[in-house]
């Protein structure tokens, strides 16, 4: 069939005409953006993890096998257990490993528990920009005054603190991520199809 025997509608270029419709903004750069920095913390924390792990054996075996015990080692333990903790925070949400209790949102309808899930996301991003905010202000004070940690480590306390604003923001990145996933599939992602074996 020759192009003159084609209907004009499929002549017509895309984008003229009453049906055309304005392409929304492609937002799959920024949510691959995210997941890929989530990643990253996600390997520092796993670092940070291990060298508390690593610092508590080696604590251990200079008390008990050399009686020679060292000062520092609970300070740095609690400051590592921080930085995992916060910069695991943004993976486990897009992952879908958070706690979560469904005893009400298992008994809603597909719709329902979207909504819910959505307005958990909303919940999630207010807690992490007040966390954010604080944490800002916290850093910023002890810049100001220049406070050190008590310990044997003298350390400037405004370091560790700035894990908190920082593990704050990629959890709020990750929020809006998750968020305009879940709203652009109209599903809850990570949801279980089949009940738990063993669990009623």
């Amino acid at each position: 069939m020759s192009s003159k025997d084609r209907p004009e509608r499929e002549l017509q270029p895309p984008g003229d005409g009453p049906a055309a419709k304005p392409q929304a903004p492609d937002v799959r750069p920024f949510e691959r953006l995210i997941r890929a920095i989530a990643k990253v913390a996600l390997g520092l924390s796993a670092a940070a993890l291990l060298a508390s792990l690593a610092t508590i054996v080696y604590s251990v075996v200079r008390r008990y096998a050399f009686n020679a015990p060292v000062a520092w080692s609970d300070e740095l333990v609690g400051y590592l257990l921080v930085a995992s903790v916060m910069l695991a925070a943004a993976e486990s949400l897009l992952g879908g490993e958070h706690i979560s209790v469904d005893i009400l949102t298992e008994r809603l309808a597909p719709r329902g528990r979207w909504i819910a899930f959505l307005f958990g996301l909303v919940a999630v991003a207010a807690t992490a920009i007040l966390l954010a905010i604080e944490g800002v202000g916290t850093v910023r004070f002890s810049l100001l005054v220049g406070q050190r940690s008590n310990g044997e480590l003298a350390l400037p306390l405004w370091i560790p603190q700035a894990l908190v604003p920082i593990g704050a923001l990629l959890l709020l990145a990750a929020a809006i991520a998750a968020f305009v996933q879940a709203w652009r599939s109209k599903s809850v992602p990570h949801e279980r199809v089949t009940p738990v074996q063993g669990i009623e």
